[in-house]
C-alpha cells in the first residue's frame, strides 16, 4: 500500500508562507565581521481527537532551535556568509502522547475500526500470542526520528557561501550551499521549485525559508546593461535585462516521516508525521486486514557532478512591471510507488517479521495471484457475502504458499499477514519552464486612501511528471480501483503526463472605512491557483498517500488569504492564513501573534494551526488532525 506518500498534494499546500522572522539583531564583531543567532523553544497543545486519546488536549510538539549566522566583507567584492541550525523535538522525552490509528482490526465489523497505537515509547508492547482482541497499543514505536536533526552536512549546515561580485554590477558570482528563492506565489510552489522541502516540523505551514533545502551549488548572474548587450532588448521593450544560470550537484527530496504502525519498520514523525492510511476495499467497503506494506527508497546518487541540476532565470522589466521566464530541468521531489511482491508472515497477524514463525518471499505473479485470483483470491473472497477471517486466513495459506495453512483464530493453524513490498522510486527527472509578472496597478486605486493593488501572476508547464494511476488492471484482466491499483507492475501502475499551473494574485494595502483612527493599512494578499492537467483520468496525487480517496483532480483550484498588522506601535504583531481546497472542500488557517514587549532580544509567539479536510482527500484531508496551539519564546542576538 503505498504510504510514502502524502508528500501529496504537498504540492498543493507546498510552502503557504507568512512573513519571515522578525529580523534579528547582530553583533558587530569588527567592521566587516558580523554574527547573529537566536535561541527558540516552543511547547504545542494538539487538541484532535482523532489524536488525543479521550479528548482534552496533549502535548504535540516541543521543537526547540538554535541558529548562528556569520557574515565576513573583507573588501567590497568578496562576502563570506554561514548560518548554522540545530533543530528538532522532544515532545516524547518530556510526557507528550499522541495516538494515532493503525492497520485494519481484524475483530472490528467489516474490518473497519483499526488499532490504535502510541506515536512514543509509551508503547505497550506486542500481543502475546494471536488473540481476536488485542491490546491498544501492538506495536512498539519510537518518536525519535525527529528528536534531534543532526545530520551535518544535510540538516545543520543551511549556509556556507562565498559571494564574488563586480564593482561595475556586471556580474555576481556565488559559491557554496545556500539557498535560492524563486517565483512570485506565496502558496503552492509554481516556480520556487529550486530546493526541496522539509515538512517535518511544520508541514506546509512553516514559513518557506525554513522549510527549503539548500544545496550545495552555484548561482551565476549577469547584468547585460553594464555588459554593454542590452540594445537589443531596449529595441522591443525590455529594460533591466538579466539572467541568472544555476549548477546543483547535490540532490535532495522532500522530507516527511510516516507515522508507520507496522511492526518491524516503525517510524514516527509525530504530530506532523503522515498518518498511516486507509486500507479499505473499494469495491465491498470493507477493511482490509492481514496486509501491511514494507517500503524502500530507490534514490540516486546524493552528488552528481556528471548529471546536476541545472536552470536559469531571465529577469527583466516590461510594461512598467517585474517580469522573469524561468526554466528547470531537476529530479522530481516526491517519489512513485512500484509494486514489487510481498512477504507472507506466518504466525503472525501482525505483519511482525521479527516474531514470525516463518518469513516466506512471495513473486510480483504469485501475490497478484493470492489477492486477485478470480476464484479463491483475497479481493474476490473479500468482495463475496459476508467474509470470515477463516476464509481470509485459509487463502493466506493456500496456492504457493503451501503447507503452512494459515488459519483465524479457533481454527487449529496459525494465523498470517501480508507485507507487500513497495519501491519509492525518487528517481524520476523534472522538466518545467515558467515566467512570472508583477505590477504596481497605479491606474486603479481605490479605497479611503486610494490605494492602488498590486497584481501578481505566475505560470509553470511541467513535461512527462510521473504520476500513480488509481485504477490498473490486474494479472487477469479485471480493472482494480482504489488501494489494489497499486499492486500490479509498475508498467501498469505508473504514466507521465504533461501539468500546468497557474496563480493570479492582488496585494493590497487596507484602510478600512469605518476605522477611524486606524494608523496604519493592513497587508492583505489574496491568490488563486488553478492546475490543469489535461489527461488527468485515473490518476493519483504524486506521490499517492492512499488509493483510496485521492483522486487527481482535472482541474484544482486553490485558494489563500494571507494578512499582517502591527499595533501598540510595533510591539504587537498580527498575522493570519487562511487557505482552501475548493475541489476536497478542504481549508487550513494558521494565527499568529508575536508579541515584542521585551525588548529586542526576546520574542513570545502564540500562534494557532486548524486543519479541516475530508478523509484522506487532498492535504486537508490527511492533515486535518495536526491541530494545535503553540507558544514558543525566541530569544535572538
Amino acid at each position: 500500500m503505498n504510504m510514502r506518500s502524502a508528500l501529496l498534494a504537498t504540492t498543493v499546500l507546498g510552502g503557504v508562507i507568512g512573513v519571515a522572522w522578525a529580523s534579528m539583531a547582530a553583533i558587530d564583531i569588527t567592521d566587516d565581521f558580523t554574527i547573529g543567532g537566536r535561541f527558540k523553544q516552543g511547547v504545542a497543545l494538539a487538541y484532535d481527537p482523532s489524536i488525543v486519546r479521550g479528548g482534552g488536549v496533549e502535548i504535540g510538539q516541543m521543537n526547540y532551535w538554535a541558529e548562528l549566522t556569520a557574515s565576513w566583507k573583507p573588501s567590497n567584492n568578496i562576502t563570506f556568509t554561514g548560518d548554522w541550525w540545530l533543530r528538532g523535538d522532544w515532545y516524547s522525552d518530556l510526557g507528550g502522547d499522541l495516538i494515532q490509528p493503525g492497520i485494519p482490526d481484524y475483530s472490528s465489523p467489516q474490518y473497519l475500526d483499526t488499532f490504535d497505537y502510541h506515536l512514543n515509547e509509551k508503547g505497550g508492547g506486542r500481543p502475546a500470542g494471536p488473540q481476536i482482541n488485542p491490546p491498544p497499543d501492538p506495536f512498539d514505536n519510537t518518536d525519535h526520528q525527529n528528536r534531534f536533526l543532526s545530520d551535518f552536512n544535510d540538516e545543520v549546515i543551511r549556509e556556507m557561501a562565498v559571494k564574488l561580485t563586480d564593482t561595475r554590477n556586471r556580474y555576481a558570482l556565488k559559491v557554496g550551499k545556500f539557498v535560492r528563492g524563486w517565483g512570485q506565489s506565496d502558496g503552492l510552489r509554481l516556480l520556487d521549485v529550486l530546493h526541496a522541502q522539509d515538512f517535518r516540523m511544520k508541514f506546509a505551514f512553516g514559513d518557506s525559508d525554513e522549510i527549503r533545502i539548500p544545496n550545495w551549488m552555484v548561482a551565476a548572474e549577469f547584468s547585460f546593461d553594464p555588459l554593454g548587450l542590452g540594445a537589443p532588448f531596449h529595441a522591443i521593450g525590455i529594460t533591466k535585462p538579466k539572467i541568472e544560470l544555476i549548477y546543483m550537484p547535490e540532490y535532495h527530496h522532500d522530507q516527511l516521516v510516516i507515522n508507520n504502525a507496522t511492526t518491524g519498520d516503525n517510524t514516527s514523525g509525530g504530530l506532523y508525521g503522515a498518518p498511516y492510511p486507509l486500507e479499505i476495499d473499494k469495491e465491498s467497503g470493507y477493511g482490509i486486514p492481514f496486509f501491511g506494506a514494507h517500503l524502500t527508497n530507490l534514490g540516486r546518487k546524493r552528488f552528481d557532478f556528471a548529471d546536476p541540476t541545472l536552470a536559469g532565470r531571465f529577469q527583466f522589466r516590461i510594461l512598467e512591471g517585474e517580469a522573469t521566464l524561468n526554466a528547470l530541468y531537476a529530479y522530481q521531489e516526491l517519489p512513485i510507488v512500484k509494486f514489487r511482491g510481498s512477504n507472507l508472515v506466518v504466525g503472525n497477524a501482525f505483519h511482525d517479521e521479527s516474531n514470525a514463525t516463518a518469513v516466506v518471499p512471495l513473486s510480483e505473479s504469485a501475490t497478484q495471484t493470492v489477492v486477485f485470483a478470480p476464484v479463491g483470491g483475497y479481493a474476490a473472497f473479500l468482495r463475496g457475502p459476508a467474509p470470515l477471517l477463516s476464509g481470509l486466513q485459509n487463502i493466506l495459506g493456500t496456492g504457493a504458499i503451501n503447507p503452512f495453512g494459515c488459519t483465524a483464530v479457533g481454527v487449529i493453524g496459525p494465523m498470517c499477514s501480508v507485507n507487500v513490498k513497495f519501491d519509492l522510486d525518487w528517481r524520476y527527472r523534472r522538466k518545467l519552464v515558467g515566467g512570472s509578472y508583477t505590477r504596481d496597478m497605479v491606474e486603479l486605486p481605490f479605497g479611503p486612501k486610494a490605494v492602488a493593488p498590486v497584481f501578481r501572476t505566475e505560470f509553470s508547464y511541467e513535461f512527462d511528471k510521473p504520476f500513480n494511476k488509481s485504477t490498473s488492471k490486474d494479472q487477469f484482466g479485471r480493472r482494480e480501483e482504489g488501494i489494489a491499483a497499486v499492486v500490479t507492475t509498475p508498467t501498469e501502475a505508473v504514466t507521465k503526463k504533461d501539468q500546468i499551473s497557474i496563480m493570479t494574485g492582488f496585494d493590497y494595502f487596507l484602510w478600512v472605512p469605518f476605522w477611524k483612527n486606524q494608523d496604519g493599512s493592513i497587508f492583505t494578499s489574496f491568490q488563486l491557483f488553478t492546475i490543469i492537467t489535461p489527461h488527468a483520468k485515473e490518476l493519483l496525487f504524486q506521490s499517492p498517500y492512499s488509493s483510496y480517496g485521492s483522486k487527481l483532480h482535472k482541474v484544482q483550484n486553490y485558494a489563500t488569504f494571507l494578512f499582517f498588522r502591527n499595533f501598540d506601535d510595533g510591539r504587537l504583531y498580527v498575522e493570519g492564513l487562511a487557505a482552501y481546497d475548493f475541489q476536497n472542500k478542504g481549508w487550513g488557517i494558521r494565527q499568529r501573534f508575536d508579541f515584542n514587549y521585551f525588548g529586542d532580544n526576546i520574542r513570545p509567539r502564540l500562534e494557532f494551526t486548524h486543519f479541516e479536510g475530508r478523509t484522506e482527500q487532498g492535504v486537508f484531508g490527511i492533515f486535518d488532525h495536526v491541530d494545535n496551539v503553540e507558544l514558543s519564546v525566541t530569544f535572538q542576538f
